[in-house]
Parts: C-alpha cells; structure tokens; sequence
C-alpha cells in the first residue's frame, strides 16, 4: 500500500524470517535444507553396529563368568581352562575381537557427531549418550585387561594405578580403594570383577534403552540388519584366526619389559614418555582429559550461548582432524621405536631368559619329597608355555645338527608340563615333576659345552616315591620291631651342635630308605635301617632337650626352647605312623622344617647353623 502500512501477508513473512534467524542463532536444525539429527543415516547404522558388538561382549562375557575365579591362584589357570577347549578359546577370542572394535566404534560414533554437528538441540541428549558410552566402554576395558591376571594384565594395571597415585591429595587414597591393600591382589581381582561384571554392565543396560531410539531412523530394515551381520563376521573372522593372548601368571617380582598399554592408550603413553615427571605429568594424565569431558558435556551449552553458533562447526571440524592425526601419529612413534629396538610387542625372550623363568617355576614346584606348592598348577601351566616358547629359540653357537634335538626336548618338556598340568593324583603328579626335571637334566647334559653355557639345571631330582614292588603295607615303619629296639651308636657326652648333626644323618638315613633322596654314602660307609634310625632320632630329641643351659645364650628363653623340643617329638612321632614312602616324605618335610624353625629363632648363636631341608633333599 502506498501509505507505508504493511499487508498481513507481509507482517506473516517477517515474522517467519525473524523465527527462522532466531532458530538459526539458537543452533537448533530447523535449518531448511539441513536433516533432522534423529534421521542421520550413517550415525543410525553405526549404533545399530555398536549393539551388535554389544551383544557378543554380553554373551561371550557370562559364558566366562561361569567359571572364572577372581583369585591370585586361579584367575589365570581358570581362563586357560576356559580357553584350552575349542569353544572356550573361539568364545573368549570373540570376547577380546569386540571388546576391541567397541572401543574403534564407540569413539568414531562421537568423532562422526561433532563432525555433523549433531549435538546442537535437540539433539543434545543423543550427544552426551555418545560421550557416556565412550566412557564405558574404556572402564569396561581398564578393568577387563587385569582380570587373566598374567604378566601383562599384572604389570599393565601396576602402572596405571602407578598414574593414579599421582593425583594430588586424593591419588594415594584412590589407589587403595582401588587396589584393597598394599599391592595388587585378591581384594584387587574381586574389585575389578565386580566393577566389570556388576556395575558396569547395569550402567550399560539402562543406556541400551535409549542407544535402541538413535539407531531408528527412515531408512530399510535390511540395511540395519546388514550392519550388525557385518559386525558380526568381522568378530568371528577375527576370532577364528587370532587367538586372545593369554601370558604366564602374572608376578610383579618378576620383571615384565613386554609390558605396553592398549592400544587406544599409545598416543597417551608416547607423550609421558616425551615429558619429565611433575607437573607436565599431572597436566597430561588429569588436566587434559578433565577439561576434554567439561568440553564435551558443555559443548551444546556453548553452541546455544554464542552469537554466530554456525561459525563453530568448522573449527570442531579441524579439531576433529588434528585429534585423529595426533591420534595416528604418536601411537606410530612407540610402534615403530620398539620395532627398531626389538622391545615391547616385539620383543622374543632369549635362551637365558626363558630359563631363568624356568628355573624359577623349577625351583617352586619343590621337590618330590615336599608338598606341592598350591600354586603347582600355574608353575606347570607357565612351564608348559616356556617350553614351548623355547621351540625355535637356540643358544649361541649350537650346530645345526643339535638344534633338532634341542626341539625335541622342547617338546618333551611340554608333554611333562601338561602331564603335571593334568596329574588327578598324588602318584602320577610326582612322576611328572620327575620327569619335567629329567628333561631339563638331559638338554643340559646334551647342550651345555664350553662355547654353549646355559644356566645349571634344576638343583632337586624328583624320585617317585609311590611305586612300591610289595603290596602295600598298613605302615612304612614296622610297629613292634620300633618297641623292640634300642639306640645305637649315640654319645650323649657330645656337644649340641654333634647331636643335631647325628639327627641330621638320622633323618638322611630315613629318606634314603624311603627312596626320596639318593644314596651318596661311601659303600662302606655304616647303613642304618630306616626303624633304627627313627629310635635313634628320637633319643637324640631327648638328649638335645637337656642341652638348654649350654645354649641360654644363643636361646634367652627356656619356654622357647621347650616348645621347640616338644614339637619336634610331635613331629617324629607322626612320622612313625608314616602309611608310605609319600608319607615319609611329607612327615619327614615336617621334622625338617621343626629343626630349621628352632636354628632360626636363635637369639645370638655362636655358631649359626644354616642346614635346611631342602638342602639335604639336594643331596647337600
């Protein structure tokens, strides 16, 4: 009109353009031409990939669960049960194969939505649901990675519990809560299993119910259907021809150079390794991914509050690229460091390596004449791994000729490994550990020349001690010749430290007749029988409690002294009453270890004795 007033159509028109800029200011997505963030095709499609892998982590993990125990002693042992059959190890390598392209996907799922800007409203909710499920996923992968409890479950949570401690204030504390003790144990496996198994994955299941709405969007079933299927034949590919690693037990006394952190964690780890330890470390490791979560919580806040919100999406866009490259490159730096240097994932233990492990898990398995250790299982387990380890790996100048032989004798030591590994009893376990020390006896009596040095092998020879030519009597020892006879040979004038070694020689004389130890004496050397030599123990046990006032001032207190005497009566007496050679061995074990009790209480000897049981199973 051409007074200046405005049509009603015209009033309509601008009021529409002011609704559509104030739309625009407020970063919602009325925009035209721009779709609806709930409808995004590829963002749908990859959390319909995502609850598939979800799905397999589920499934795979309860079948684990059911067997799993989250001890010191057997967390290890029950995941190699759970592993050495076909399904347990196509199960458990499914298990590790997801665990591992759900962290891939989870974090492209949040890259690929600040790449679309899709956490301006009202789309918010479905970005902070991207970032929680990140977060989760990378808990269920922290305390996931202890629970096989080997080597480098053991050493890889040891350090990261390390970072912890240097929180400020709070850090000490946080790794005891963590940890439920001084150092990493069974209170630390219950912990992270409950973590794992109960917390995390309520947490997960309440989420499930909204992550099921943003993989809706307009587009076919099939393609859905598709992506998770193609999820799924990735996982089981993978699964089928890449076995979960699984190492020896884990100890923390004993060195771990292979230990890296997952791979998701290598650009963090290259950057500690860059910076000095303090303030720059505190910075990296709390700072940082402090202020990255605030950013990421308040990033649709700070959309709405700024002037021109569509200026924000191209410096999100090159902050996405410089992370990725970031990303990339500095996990490329500690690979490619440790391939020059043949350190970490690529290091291969050598010869000397590999046999001081075993001399360690030789020496802890004991002898045949002692109880096994509880942990015998994990010893063999970890025998049988070295040994297999030790196929293909050769000492220094070894003709080619003896490398056959050092092969086959890997292999026997597998086989005796796995026969102590499998033993159902007493009888056949001790015919194992005899036979797994043969065969290290024999490839250092093969191997071991002058330009080939290896370390000594194991010091104690099993015997087995459950063989027996007559049947089995009601006692090793018989009962009445023990009422009959008297003690001979024993001088009573002697001094103290002569009496204990005449019951040194006595109990010797025992195991020698028991078929425990060997019979080193000269051939004409005095033989006692194995029932004389028990009454002649016993005597001398009453004679030495008499010494005590030749000893106050090695031993200040008499009551010590007596309940030393009073237990070691106890313990010959049991052994007396020994059903077998085994039983000897066990009682006799018992004897030995009263003796060495008494030597070590000793105040102020004035002249220590450091005989111990084991010695004399050594033939020492």
């Amino acid at each position: 009109m051409s007074d200046g007033k405005q049509t009603t159509s015209q009033i309509h028109d601008e009021l529409l353009n002011e609704v559509k800029q104030e739309l625009v200011r407020r970063g919602t997505t009325l925009i035209p031409a721009k779709p609806e963030p709930a409808d995004d095709t590829l963002a749908s499609l990859v959390v319909s990939a995502l609850l598939a892998v979800l799905a397999v982590l589920a499934g795979s993990g309860v079948m684990m669960a059911l067997v799993y125990t989250p001890t010191m002693e057997d967390a290890n042992a029950s995941t190699a049960w759970f592993q050495a059959g076909a399904l347990g190890g196509a199960v458990r390598a499914a298990h590790w194969h997801a665990s591992n392209l759900m962290v891939l996907l989870s974090g492209a799922y949040l890259f690929y939505l600040a790449w679309r800007g899709l956490f301006r409203r009202p789309a918010q909710w479905r970005w902070w649901r991207a970032a929680l499920l990140l977060g989760l996923v990378l808990a269920f992968s922290l305390t996931g990675q202890l629970l096989p409890f080997d080597q480098l479950a053991l050493h890889g949570t040891g350090i990261r519990l390390g970072y912890l401690a240097e929180a400020p204030v709070l850090g000490p504390r946080l790794v005891e809560l963590a940890q439920g003790g001084e150092s990493i144990g069974t209170a630390t496996l219950a912990r992270f299993f409950g973590l794992h198994a109960i917390v995390l994955p309520a947490l997960t299941i309440i989420l499930l119910r909204f992550l099921w709405r943003d993989s809706k969007a307009e587009v076919a079933l099939m393609y859905h259907a598709a992506v998770a299927g193609a999820a799924l034949l990735l996982i089981a590919g993978a699964a089928l021809f890449v076995p979960a690693p699984l190492g020896l037990q884990g100890h923390l006394s004993e060195p771990y150079p292979e230990a890296r952190p997952e791979w998701f964690a290598l650009p963090l780890y290259a950057l500690l390794k860059l910076l000095p330890a303090g303030a720059l470390h505190l910075l990296v490791l709390f700072v940082m991914p402090l202020l990255g979560a605030a950013l990421i919580a308040a990033l649709p806040f700070l959309e709405t509050m700024a002037e021109q919100p569509a200026r924000l999406r191209k410096p999100l866009q090159i902050g996405v690229i410089v992370l990725v490259v970031f990303g990339l490159a500095f996990s490329a730096v500690p690979i490619i460091q440790d391939m020059s240097a043949k350190e970490g994932w690529f290091r291969r233990p050598g010869v000397e390596d590999l046999m001081t492990a075993m001399g360690k898990r030789n020496d802890a398995l004991l002898n045949s004449g002692e109880v096994p250790p509880a942990e015998a299982h994990n010893h063999a387990r970890d025998l049988m791994l070295l040994h297999e380890r030790l196929a293909g790996v050769y000492p220094e100048k070894i003709e080619e000729s003896q490398k056959a032989d050092w092969d086959k004798l890997a292999q026997q030591g597998v086989e005796a490994a796995r026969k102590l590994l499998l033993a159902p009893d007493a009888h056949t376990q001790l015919k194992a550990r005899e036979e797994l020390r043969q065969v290290c006896a024999d490839c250092h009596k093969q191997h071991d020349k002058e330009d080939v040095k290896i370390d000594p092998p194991p010091r104690y020879v099993a015997r087995d001690t459950g063989a027996q030519a007559d049947p089995p009597k009601a006692f090793f020892f018989d009962q009445e010749q023990l009422k009959t006879l008297q003690p001979g040979g024993i001088d009573p004038k002697r001094s103290t430290v002569k009496q204990m070694d005449q019951m040194k020689y006595r109990l010797r004389d025992i195991l020698i007749e028991a078929g425990i130890i060997s019979d080193n004496r000269k051939p004409d050397a005095e033989k006692r029988s194995a029932a004389q030599s028990l009454v002649d123990l016993r005597e001398l046990t009453n004679i030495v409690a008499g010494h005590y006032d030749d000893n106050a001032g090695a031993y200040f207190e008499k009551a010590k002294w007596d309940k030393w005497i009073e237990e070691l009566r106890k313990a010959t007496d049991e052994l007396a009453q020994a059903k077998d050679a085994a039983d000897v061995a066990r009682k006799s074990a018992a004897v030995g270890k009263t003796c060495e009790a008494c030597h070590d209480g000793a105040d102020e000897p004035d002249e220590p004795i450091e005989w111990t049981f084991k010695s004399m199973l050594a033939g020492e």
